[in-house]
This record gives C-alpha cells, sequence and structure tokens, in this order.
C-alpha cells in the first residue's frame, strides 16, 4: 500500500461523521449501564476495553478498517484507561479522548505530534533532559523528519532507515547512563514512518515511560556516604552469611541476613525500596494520564486561518439609523438615529428624505422606539426611568419638534399603549396602573388635548380588547390553576365566561385582532389539537373556523387586509420561517418579495392606503435592511442597512439542527461555526471551543437568522449554539407544558442533550465549554454550573435569579394577573411540595458545587430579576472561596441600554471567554467606555487565573 493510499483509508471515522455518532453512542450507553466488553489484548481486568466496547467485540482490525482509526490509538486509550486511579475515571477520559476526536482528521499526521511530544516537547520532551550532546542530535534529526512530514513534505523511506541506523548505533556505545540509554530507545522506536508502521506512538511511549523511569530512580539513588556505607554493609552481612553457610551450598538472602544482624539498617533500606516502589507506580499513572493529555491535544488537528477581528463597536455600538417606519398618510419617514451615543427620533418628509429633522434630545438612556398615529406627523414613545419598567407617554410632532408628555409622570406609574384606531383618528387607548399598581385601568386618550378618560376601572382582569371603534368587547381573566377565560358582556352589561382556555391551552392560545365591523375574532386556538391554528370566531353565533394549521409549530404573525382586516397570509417559524398565502390578493406581492433576493423578509409598518409597505429583510450573514415597497409599480427602493460597517466583514453562517433531547423531544438550535473551520454541514475541521447561549423569557425562543452574538463569537474563534429547550414558545402546548415544574431539570438537561451531541459530532471541545444567559437564561447558567460542575470551563450570568423562592416573592405588581402561570411553571410557594421544589431548584442553594470562573451582571434597577438576586450569589461563592467576577450597572435595569454600558459589559464578557477558553479579544479599557456606569464590585481575576 502506498502513502497515498495510508493517508486515505486512515482518515478518522472515514470523514463520515454517522460513525463517530456510532461510536459514541456505545460509549454512552455503556457508561451508564456500567457495561464493557472484556478483551485481554487492552485490558486484563474484569471492567473491560473501552475500544473493545466501542467495536462490539475483539477484532482490532475492525477499528481500522471499520472505523479508519489506528491500532495504536485504540492500545493508547485503553492504557488510559488502566492506568487511571478509578475504573470510572478511566472510562471518562477514554470517552473524552474519543469525542475530542474530529472526524476526518490524518491520524498519521496526529501519530508524528504525538512523538513530536515525546522527543522535543517542551513539557514532556526527551532532548530537554538528556545529559549526552550526541544523543540530543539524534533526537533532533528525527524530529527533523516528523516535523518534515507535518508540514506535507515527503521523507523517503532511505531518510527513515538511516535515521534508526544512526540512532541504534548511538545505543550500542558504551558508557550511557541508564536514563541515556532508554532515550536511544525510545528515539530508535520513534524513527518509523508513521504511514508505514502501526506501533509507532505505543512503542515509542513505553520506551519514554522507560525513560522518565530511570530518570526518577536515578534522582531516588542514595548518593555519596550513604550509598557507600550500605554498599559496604551489604558486601559485610553477605560475607558474614557465606562463612557461616560454609560448603553447605544454601541460597544466601542478604536481605534478610541485613534484617536479622541489623534490624534498623534493614528498617531504613526498606523504607528507601517501599517509597522506590511507591514512586514508580505513581509515576506509571503519571506517565499514561500524561499520554492521555497528549493524545487528546494531538488528535485536535491544528485550526488556522481565523479571519480579522470585527471590531466591537461594528456589532455592539449604536447604529446609524434604525427602525424607519412610515406615517400612514405616506407624507413621513421617522427612524431612530444615534446623536452622541443616544438614540433620538429623527423624521423628514417622505419624498425628501435629505430633509430629517431630530425631534427628541434624550442625553441618557436613549429611546428604544416609537408609533405613528393618525393624527397627521403625530408619533407616541415610550421612557422609563433607567431600567425600571414603569414607562411614561409622550407625544411629538414631526412637523415642528413639539413634545409632549400624555401621561402620569409620579414615580412607580406605568403607562401603555393599548391601540390607534383610524375611526377614532384624535385619540388612543392606554392602560395606567396608577390606581392599583397590579392592574392597570383602561383610558381613552385625547392626542391633541392629552385629556384622559377612564373607560373601564380593572376589578383584576389580565388585559381587555377593544373594537375599531374603541368599543370594550372583551377582557381576559387569569384563573387560579394556570388557565385563562375570555369574557363578554351579556345583555345587562355584565362580564361573563366566554371562551374558557385549560392551562395547558393558555400558553399558546389567545385573540389576536377584530375584524373591522367587530363581527368576527380572529383567534389562535390549540384546544383539541397541539399545534396553535389561526380561526376565525363568529361573535354572535360561536362559529369557529379554522383558517390555517400546521403539523410542526403554531401559527406565528399573520398579514391582514387593510380594510376589513381578514387574514391574507400567516407566518410559521419551526426550523426557519416561512409565510404562507391564504387569499390570492397578496401572492403576486409575496411572490416579488421572495424573488429580490433580500433575505428573510417581513412587512413593518404601511401607508393607510396600502400602497407602501416598509420592508424588514435580513439573513444569517446579512444584518438588517429596511426598503420602501410600492405595491402600484412593483418597486423596492433601499432606504437603510443597519449595519453598514459590516458589509464585506467575515459574517458566519448560521445552521439550524434538531437535536433529540433524551425524551425524545425535539429541540429546534443553531449552530455557528467560525469562517473558515466548517467542513461540510454541522462538521468542523477540528472541535472548537463552543459558547452555548441560553435565552430568557423561558417563553420565548431564538431563531434563524442574523444574529449579532453568534456572529461576535464565532469571529471570536468560538462554536455558538443556541439551543430551543422545552418551555421555548411556537412549538405547540406539548412542548410548553412539558416545562412545568422542571426548571433546574429537565429544562437543564435538554441543554446538556444539545452540547454533549455537539461533542459526540467533533463540533465542540469538551475541554472548552462556556455557557452564557440573560434572565431565564442567567437562571440556567447557574444551574448548569452547580448541577454539572465539571462540564463548564466557565460561565457568564446576565440578570439571573439564583434563588426562585425569593424571584416570586418579589415579582413586579404588573405581573400579578401571571402569578398563577409563573406558579404552575417553577413552583406553588403556597404549598409545602412547592416550596420544596423552589429549594431545590434554586442554585443558590448550591452554590458550593460551583467549581468554574463565573462572571455576574446585573442592572441596579431591574424590577424583574432583583439586585438582591445577583449579590446573595456572590456571597455564597466568596463564602466557599470560588472565583466570581460581579458587574453592576448602577442605572441599567433588566439589560444594558445604554450605548457606553453595553460595549463595556460585551468586552468584559470578551476578555473573561478568552481567558477561560482561549478565544480572540479586542483590547480594551474601562477609558474607552466614557459615561459607563459599571462598576466592578467583585473582583476574581487572581483566583481565576
Amino acid at each position: 500500500m502506498n502513502l497515498a493510499e495510508i493517508d486515505v483509508d486512515m482518515r478518522s471515522f472515514r470523514n463520515d461523521p454517522s460513525l463517530k455518532l456510532q461510536i459514541m453512542e456505545r460509549l454512552r450507553a455503556a457508561e451508564a449501564a456500567g457495561n464493557w466488553v472484556a478483551r485481554s489484548a487492552c485490558w486484563t481486568g474484569e471492567a473491560g476495553s473501552l475500544v473493545g466496547t466501542a467495536l462490539r467485540g475483539e477484532d482490532l482490525d475492525a477499528w481500522e478498517d471499520d472505523f479508519g482509526l489506528p491500532k495504536w490509538l485504540a492500545v493508547a486509550i485503553d492504557h488510559v484507561l488502566i492506568a487511571a486511579p478509578s475504573i470510572e475515571d478511566g472510562v471518562r477520559r477514554g470517552i473524552e479522548i474519543m469525542a475530542a476526536l474530529p472526524v476526518g482528521v490524518d491520524l498519521q499526521r496526529a501519530a508524528s505530534r504525538i512523538v513530536l511530544d515525546f522527543l522535543d516537547g517542551k513539557q514532556f520532551g526527551a532532548a530537554a533532559v538528556v545529559t549526552d550532546a550526541r544523543l540530543r542530535q539524534v533526537i533532533h534529526e528525527v524530529a527533523a523528519l516528523h516535523q518534515q512530514r507535518l508540514k506535507g513534505d515527503a521523507v523517503a523511506p532511505a531518510q527513515w532507515r538511516q535515521a534508526r541506523r544512526n540512532t541504534t548505533a548511538f545505543a550500542e556505545t558504551t558508557g550511557l547512563t541508564e536514563y541515556d540509554a532508554e532515550v536511544a530507545l525510545c528515539v530508535e522506536a520513534a524513527a518509523w514512518d508513521p504511514a508505514t508502521s502501526r506501533t509507532l506512538v505505543t512503542d515509542t511511549f513505553h520506551r519514554w515511560a522507560m525513560a522518565m523511569m530511570a530518570a526518577m530512580k536515578a534522582r531516588n539513588e542514595w548518593k555519596g556516604p550513604d550509598r557507600d556505607r550500605m554498599q559496604a554493609l551489604l558486601s559485610q552481612v553477605y560475607g558474614e552469611a557465606k562463612a557461616e553457610a560454609g560448603d553447605s551450598g544454601a541460597r544466601i538472602d542478604v536481605f534478610a541476613e541485613l534484617r536479622r544482624r541489623h534490624p534498623d539498617e534493614w528498617s531504613i533500606l526498606k523504607s528507601h525500596i517501599d517509597l522506590d516502589h511507591a514512586q514508580t507506580r505513581e509515576r506509571t499513572i503519571e506517565s499514561w494520564l500524561e499520554l492521555g493529555n497528549i493524545l487528546e491535544s494531538a488528535v485536535r488537528e491544528p485550526c488556522e486561518g481565523a479571519p480579522p477581528l470585527i471590531p466591537r463597536a461594528h456589532l455592539f455600538a449604536n447604529p446609524a439609523r434604525a427602525g424607519i417606519a412610515i406615517s400612514p398618510d405616506g407624507q413621513w419617514l421617522a427612524w431612530l438615529s444615534n446623536a452622541s451615543g443616544v438614540m433620538n427620533i429623527w423624521a423628514a418628509p417622505a419624498h425628501a428624505p435629505g430633509d430629517a429633522r431630530q425631534l427628541t434630545f434624550d442625553r441618557h438612556r436613549g429611546l428604544q422606539g416609537f408609533s405613528w398615529t393618525y393624527v397627521p406627523g403625530l408619533l407616541l414613545y415610550s421612557q422609563d426611568r433607567d431600567g425600571d419598567e414603569n414607562w411614561r407617554l409622550f407625544g411629538v410632532d414631526a412637523s415642528n419638534g413639539i413634545a409632549r408628555e400624555l401621561s402620569p409622570s409620579a414615580p412607580g406609574v406605568r403607562t401603555s399603549i393599548q391601540g390607534i384606531s383610524r375611526v377614532r383618528r384624535d385619540e388612543a387607548l392606554v392602560t395606567i396602573n396608577q390606581r392599583d399598581p397590579r392592574y392597570p385601568d383602561l383610558y381613552l386618550l385625547d392626542l391633541k388635548s392629552g385629556a384622559l378618560t377612564l373607560l373601564e376601572q380593572n376589578p383584576g382582569f389580565s388585559g381587555y380588547m377593544a373594537d375599531e371603534e374603541f368599543s370594550v368587547r372583551l377582557a381576559g381573566r387569569s384563573m387560579p390553576d394556570g388557565g385563562s377565560e375570555l369574557l363578554c358582556r351579556n345583555a345587562d352589561g355584565e362580564w361573563e365566561e366566554w371562551i374558557s382556555l385549560s392551562p395547558d391551552d393558555a400558553r399558546n392560545s389567545g385573540p389576536t385582532h377584530f375584524s373591522a365591523d367587530g363581527k368576527t375574532l380572529y383567534f389562535r386556538d390549540s384546544r383539541g389539537c397541539d399545534k396553535a391554528a389561526l380561526t376565525a370566531i363568529n361573535i354572535e353565533s360561536g362559529h369557529l373556523t379554522v383558517l390555517a394549521t400546521d403539523a410542526k409549530a403554531d401559527i406565528g404573525d399573520v398579514l391582514s387586509d387593510r380594510v376589513d382586516y381578514r387574514p391574507l397570509a400567516y407566518g410559521v417559524l419551526y426550523d426557519r420561517y416561512r409565510l404562507h398565502v391564504i387569499d390570492e390578493s397578496i401572492r403576486a406581492d409575496i411572490d416579488y418579495l421572495d424573488a429580490q433576493d433580500i433575505g428573510e423578509w417581513h412587512r413593518g409598518s404601511r401607508t393607510e392606503d396600502d400602497m407602501f409597505w416598509v420592508i424588514n429583510a435580513s439573513s444569517d450573514i446579512r444584518p438588517n435592511a429596511a426598503y420602501l415597497y410600492d405595491r402600484s409599480n412593483r418597486a423596492l427602493t433601499k432606504l437603510l442597512d443597519l449595519r453598514p460597517e459590516l458589509a464585506g466583514a467575515p459574517l458566519a453562517r448560521m445552521q439550524s439542527a434538531v437535536i433529540p433531547a433524551r425524551d425524545g423531544l425535539e429541540l429546534v438550535s443553531y449552530v455557528t461555526l467560525p469562517v473558515g473551520q466548517e467542513e461540510g454541514e454541522l462538521q468542523s475541521r477540528c472541535p472548537l471551543p463552543l459558547v452555548l447561549i441560553v435565552h430568557g423569557g423561558p417563553w420565548a425562543r431564538d431563531s434563524f437568522g442574523y444574529n449579532t452574538m453568534h456572529q461576535w463569537l464565532a469571529n471570536r474563534g468560538y462554536a455558538v449554539m443556541s439551543v430551543n429547550f422545552r418551555g421555548s414558545t411556537g412549538f405547540g402546548k406539548s412542548f410548553a407544558v412539558a416545562a412545568d415544574g422542571e426548571w433546574g431539570r429537565k429544562m437543564d438537561e435538554d441543554l446538556e442533550d444539545a452540547v454533549q451531541w455537539a461533542i459526540d459530532r467533533g463540533l465542540a471541545d469538551p475541554a472548552r465549554l462556556a455557557i452564557f444567559g440573560g434572565s431565564y437564561g442567567g437562571y440556567a447558567v447557574l444551574s448548569a454550573l452547580t448541577r454539572y460542575p465539571e462540564r463548564y470551563a466557565c460561565g457568564i450570568d446576565v440578570v439571573g435569579p439564583s434563588n426562585l423562592e425569593t424571584l416570586l416573592a418579589s415579582i413586579p405588581p404588573y405581573w400579578e394577573a401571571a402569578r398563577a402561570a409563573q406558579y404552575r411553571a417553577i413552583g406553588n410557594p403556597e404549598t409545602e411540595a412547592g416550596r420544596a421544589l423552589l429549594h431545590d431548584r434554586s442554585p443558590l442553594h448550591r452554590a458550593a458545587s460551583v467549581r468554574s470562573p463565573l462572571l455576574i451582571a446585573q442592572g441596579a434597577n431591574d424590577p424583574r430579576v432583583k439586585q438582591a438576586e445577583a449579590e446573595q450569589m456572590v456571597a455564597a461563592l466568596k463564602r466557599n472561596d470560588i472565583p466570581v467576577t460581579y458587574a453592576l450597572y448602577s442605572d441599567e435595569g433588566h439589560g444594558f441600554i445604554r450605548e457606553a454600558n453595553r460595549m463595556s459589559f460585551n468586552a468584559l464578557c470578551e476578555s473573561f471567554l478568552a481567558r477561560h477558553l482561549g478565544g480572540r479579544e479586542e483590547p480594551w479599557s474601562p477609558e474607552d467606555f466614557p459615561g459607563t456606569s459599571l462598576k466592578i464590585v467583585e473582583d476574581d481575576e487572581r483566583r481565576a487565573a
């Protein structure tokens, strides 16, 4: 067989990911069951062989023929298992080595890398400690051949033969120390071509281990007078015993004679011998464990060719413009624009976008959005106080820039827009919780005068629903069991039950909107099925018509007609977003937009006559862009790019994967690999450090498309994964209900199963894993680090609860209507069983289990997850001397909005991940972000290092 044939044949797992998955599934199942196949060639104990278990037999030829793995790897892995302190430790280490082995690696090159470690490695190499300069030169000659092969250059068979002759000649010289003699034999074993030798690695290692043993013995030998005295005493004892035995021919045991004649000296000698034996055994174990480290390092094919570093500012700084929207009358365009690091509203005549003027002048927190009204030129926007989520409502006129506050300004009052209407154009519906912080009342707001008229005083409803005439038609009520009811008024004007939703159905069912005439309610409905369908319910008769269903996901967004509001099309998001036509009147528009190569698009604002739409479009490698779509002329004009500075940047593509959980649930997940590291679908050139990003909610979901976090971390050299664990929305009610009572258990296990999938597939390096999440995702970080303390190299928790008992005791008052649903999902603190569950699932009570460095970040004004949630966890970690860094932002709430704060936080995270996972980072200092409120309350850099 020639060299080229061998190189192809010995690609790990024969370039087939399914072969690796097959082996890993066998090993994981055997690990769980403690059931191993005995194989005398690799293992002589009762527990059996890792490799024999993977093969389900004893034929090592199958290791090469079926899986493309060399025999030396089998022998080496099983010896790692043998030498471990326990069978469990050995099994775990062996599985880690197998998991770290990528699909398609040239294992002959890996063999050369291992041999180089033994010969000339910085940590283990023999060349650094040999005493003979000639031997050091022989080592370098053989090492140079392996280096040449690693570079891809051919090494002639004659070169290997000559190297072996030189080594053999040196090994036969006299006067060598025992250590140098063993090193010479090690070099002789290494002087074989990896393409032709099946025992290169194990033979080299055996001789290297013997050399290490000889070095240890040389260090342990008695020196000087002690050695001379003991040697003289042993000679004397032997002579005395010989004289006493005379000519009898009896065998003389000099050590037994020493014990009889000189017991004190024998005790000294025995202690030395026992120590030597113990150290020999210890060194043997250490050698094989070192082999495990060398193996795992060598089979990771070096990943090279990293793309240029994308500046953090291009990813996370405020965009130049964002959120563009057209007014209903088509006269104005408005958008958010970055002014001195703060986002404010700007507007311009639609026919002259260049004549823009700034409408708001916030200098602190900035604005996050706005809404057009039917009053010509009038916009509404909201602001809170440093993240406290008590929103105040303002209006501003695009024609003159005059702004007014339209809601009570008292601290603690929260105002929200309920609706605007083309019929009652000068008014809006708003909710205000000034009377009762828990249950907001419904008001009619005069947009011109600012006058407020009470429509409904809330007796404890979760909300109201009005038609276009602002006639309040329905009310919602949460039930004690976590279900909900829709109520309507009877002939006497009293509220009575109309539609009842069970706790399961309440997860993904509810009204979307009324028809223009108010006679039909459009409704997402999972009653009698799992995935929510789009239905139409006749208000008078109650007759229900199913308009659309999907087998895999709930019905999502709905595109409605501008005149009568009937649904024309609907979106569905399982792994990718898809738009489906209901009414043919819209098909031509959808077909046109689909053909424009703008990525995945969604309709934003539109004019009242429906002739102009603002289209928002993006793809996984293209940030959001806004377009103006002229329906009458079928013309598309770009308005803005959200991040034009990323044009031409080395963005990485996202891939979707459906990963099975251990109980069979399908976990729709998304993976992004660094540019240049992909090798086929969901395959990487080598196992990479991985960052698992856990979404918040948990009643939310991850989706396919441009993702700033994925792009940032992939550019820094990490594989990135997001997982829709049970409880994520849009996958049907059974998927949502599967999370009830499973915080800190099956929801964690879904994440664990996904990470193991990435390891088994060769995407993730099991020794370099991080978990990163905010809100519920922050809780998941804390839970994972306490439940799986050896799994992750580090974790980042952003505004995550640490104690579920205190979390539920301090939820914002405006969440009161959802309290029953929270209790059902997390645990009921009003029952003994519920309190026990909450205590058991709170990471705070398991803080002593944490083994990995942790970064905790918190907003001081967070109304959902109070500052105490972070600080009690930090205190518990400090009590147990566990490394923790605690970052506090005094002017933020549930997340970081101000640009200087967001930029400083991401810089902090980047350094933290680089330190613990080894990725790339852009240098920074706190002075780079003037105005940030970042305070490092606890900084454990020294201990974390």
